[in-house]
């Protein structure tokens, strides 16, 4: 019996650690709009070809390769489409579905950068206030000081992912989404990798 608890604690403990890459909420990213097409009906992806069309073509083999081990980690075979089409140029309808077909994976992830802004955001007001120790050991507080609202510029990044299925082309989930002011390249790639992996684990199709 004894046995059995420890093997039961060991199993969750490396459960916990497999998924924690994608445990933590997205900090920087926001989904704006989901759908989940009805006629797909075979529940969680076994394999699928993960391709990504960044602006810079350099920060292609990141996204893919880290899209990839997340999704290894959750049960999911991906493989990276630059293992089969190595150069960004030939990313094309037909050259990605012959990957998928060589590469025996039943759907393909597409994700793209649609666009880079840079905006105006305007940040709400807040109040706050100083405390003090006083000559004798009290609290003086000084205050409450406004401060704001205050205008400050952003980089948002947008994108389109699709999740197709391989025999017939058909898009069967969609997302739009935007990255809001990343620090890098590397705080982009993984921040969007766990929302939008986390919203196919909601819509269930992937673990």
């Amino acid at each position: 019996m004894r046995k059995q608890i420890m093997n039961i604690i060991s199993m969750a403990i490396i459960g916990s650690l497999l998924f924690a890459g994608c445990s933590q909420e997205a900090k920087i990213t926001k989904l704006k709009k989901v759908e989940k097409f009805e006629f797909y009906s075979k529940g969680r992806l076994d394999n699928v070809l993960v391709v990504g069309k960044p602006r810079i073509e350099e920060n292609r083999e990141d996204f893919e390769d880290h899209f990839s081990k997340v999704l290894s980690r959750r049960g999911t075979d991906a493989i990276p489409s630059y293992e089969i089409i190595p150069d960004m140029q030939n990313l094309n309808r037909e050259n990605i579905k012959n990957a998928a077909i060589e590469a025996q994976t039943g759907a393909v992830l597409v994700t793209r950068v649609v666009g880079v802004d840079d905006t105006n955001v305007t940040m709400p007001g807040r109040t706050t206030t100083d405390t003090y120790i006083g000559p004798r050991g009290g609290t003086i507080m000084m205050g409450p000081y406004v401060q704001g609202p205050y205008v400050k510029n952003v980089t948002m990044v947008r994108l389109e992912t699709g999740l197709f299925e391989t025999k017939t082309e058909k898009l069967i989930w969609h997302a739009s989404s935007k990255i809001l002011n990343p620090d890098s390249v590397n705080e982009a790639i993984k921040d969007f990798s766990k929302a939008i992996i986390w919203q196919l684990r909601e819509d269930g199709y992937v673990r």
